[in-house]
């Protein structure tokens, strides 16, 4: 009976072991992406959105555009300062120009005349690829 009790506390303590050096391992070891990632901008792997789509053209309903800034491994990148390019009809409305620690820049864009417009985002002097289509009818 007794080598049973000696076999159970050796495997708990051979368990016990493994687990705390997977858990050294994972917390010391492993290199964590960090808040204050500094990593360059690839323009190809960031990209914009807006939602809603279309709006009526009355000034008053907005049509939020969402950039994402980030870098080679997909992670986005802070502090940057975006703006927006589209037609003069179309109002912008800084919501957060510089990107936060997600890479993220928000925008609320308005008009009183009707169309079908594009809208391009740019970091300095770089223009992100992919652009989105809004509507105000």
């Amino acid at each position: 009976m007794n080598k049973k009790y000696l076999f159970i506390i050796l495997f708990l303590s051979i368990a016990l072991i493994a687990s705390v050096f997977l858990v050294l391992r994972t917390t010391i070891f492993v290199k964590k992406a960090s808040v204050g990632n500094q990593s360059s901008v690839v323009l190809e792997n960031s990209y914009l959105f807006a939602s809603p789509l279309q709006a009526k053209a009355d000034n008053k309903e907005k049509i939020r555009v969402t950039v994402f800034i980030l870098d080679g491994r997909g992670l986005g990148v802070p502090n940057q300062n975006i703006s927006l390019t589209t037609s003069s009809q179309i109002s912008i409305s800084e919501v957060q120009n510089i990107t936060d620690d997600s890479g993220k820049a928000v925008f609320d864009l308005s008009s009183n005349i009707p169309g079908r417009f594009d809208v391009t985002a740019k970091t300095k002097n770089s223009i992100i690829p992919q652009q989105v289509k809004v509507v105000f009818y």
